[in-house]
């Protein structure tokens, strides 16, 4: 899967690459990319596009900041660490 972004003016925002959207508000975007954890910070944000079959979300708005995160690695179970 290919991980593109497109912003125009700091407005309209355009993310290939999404797995998963973790939380949408006017302020802030959590996202899962095939890249990465994605936060995208900004103000009036509106989800103008969701397409889950090509795995793309398209965001108007004022885009502040653009920041990946490291990935989330699966926690290891309570059990699997008392067992070892």
């Amino acid at each position: 899967m290919e991980h593109n972004i497109t912003l125009k003016d700091r407005s309209s925002l355009v993310i290939s690459g999404v797995e998963h959207i973790y939380s949408f508000n006017d302020k802030k975007v959590e996202v899962r990319t095939c890249a990465g954890e994605m936060v995208i910070e900004g103000e009036g944000l509106d989800m103008s596009k969701l397409s889950l079959d090509e795995n793309v979300i398209s965001i108007e708005g004022t885009v502040n900041a653009i920041v990946y995160s490291k990935e989330r690695k699966p926690q290891e179970s309570f059990f699997k660490k008392v067992f070892k």
